[in-house]
């Protein structure tokens, strides 16, 4: 693992701004963010982190990948210049891997080829399973090929446990039971979760009631601190729910339309990635478009809930 120094300074002035979020989603909870603000078309370009002032870990994460287009081809160039000369440690796929339904023989179109920029500086990959990847009993091999241990995994590196839950079949009770075991055993100071189904959207097809209700209890219970979705061809981020950000990251290959709801701190419907800069007290993400452009940006602290 890199050894690195806290980022000092990015150039750029984080303003703390407190957020209420109705009751129903816990107490009075705080929002982090930058100075990015209003529409998406109000950008600012991606800076590199300066010398000696690079995170611990670097994560490009991408969702619903799997159309094999140019849109998701100009997403992968995009990460891959956005890494510079400071690789990225974690590719994160956040499922619908494959259109239209999952078949592993099309993986080299979708993944291992528009990504090989980024994987083969050392990126470790991770992926998680969506609603088309699961069509056509493809779901097993696809797993296989991505090289993932099952539907639903646990992965630490560094400081941070990743954990990829498969929200196709948010019922099962043994998936519910591994959560509940890996989450509670999980010492690291950094606890990020991937589940395609948004259990918080304002987008074209909503909340995922199902994931909310199995799942997020868990993530506040254990000290989540973000949990990372695709399904919706946008970005979203949420304020703070009970410590945990939500984040839809499913636009790099499509958009659809997106929206605000209570919940919603910040929503646009641009091609783009999520970069993730793992600092000891801190998560730096920004979403990044095709070219190059910070779109959104905030801070999320290891403990929110002091915040």
């Amino acid at each position: 693992m890199k050894k690195r120094r806290t980022l000092i300074a990015l150039g750029v002035v984080v303003a703390v701004a407190g957020a209420a979020v109705l009751s129903q989603y816990g107490p009075q909870i705080w929002s982090f963010a930058s100075h990015v603000r209003g529409s998406p078309t109000k950008t600012m370009a991606f800076v590199p982190y300066p010398p000696g002032g690079e995170p611990a870990l670097r994560v490009a994460v991408a969702g619903d990948v799997g159309y094999a287009n140019d849109r998701a081809a100009r997403t992968a160039e995009a990460m891959a210049a956005a890494a510079g000369t400071d690789p990225y440690d974690v590719l994160l796929l956040l499922g619908d891997n494959v259109y239209p339904s999952g078949d592993p023989a099309r993986l080299p179109a979708t993944v291992f080829e528009p990504f090989k920029p980024v994987l083969d500086t050392g990126a470790r990959l991770l992926a998680i399973l969506g609603n088309h990847d699961v069509k056509d009993a493809n779901a097993d091999g696809q797993v296989a090929a991505l090289g993932m241990p099952g539907r639903w995994w646990a992965a630490q590196v560094g400081d941070v446990t990743f954990v990829g839950l498969d929200s196709t079949d948010p019922f099962n009770p043994e998936q519910a039971a591994w959560l509940e075991r890996t989450l509670a055993a999980a010492t690291t100071t950094w606890k990020i979760v991937a589940a395609h189904h948004p259990p918080f959207s304002a987008g074209y097809q909503g909340s995922s009631i199902e994931t909310r209700q199995q799942f997020a209890p868990m993530f506040e219970r254990y000290g989540v601190q973000l949990v990372l979705s695709g399904h919706e061809h946008d970005y979203q981020r949420s304020y703070p729910i009970n410590g945990v950000t939500y984040v839809v990251s499913g636009a790099a290959a499509d958009t659809r339309r997106s929206g605000k709801d209570e919940f919603t701190a910040v929503s646009a419907s641009w091609h783009h990635f999520v970069d993730l800069g793992v600092f000891a007290d801190h998560i730096l993400l920004r979403a990044v478009n095709q070219s190059g452009r910070v779109l959104d940006e905030v801070m999320i602290p290891a403990d929110p809930l002091r915040h």
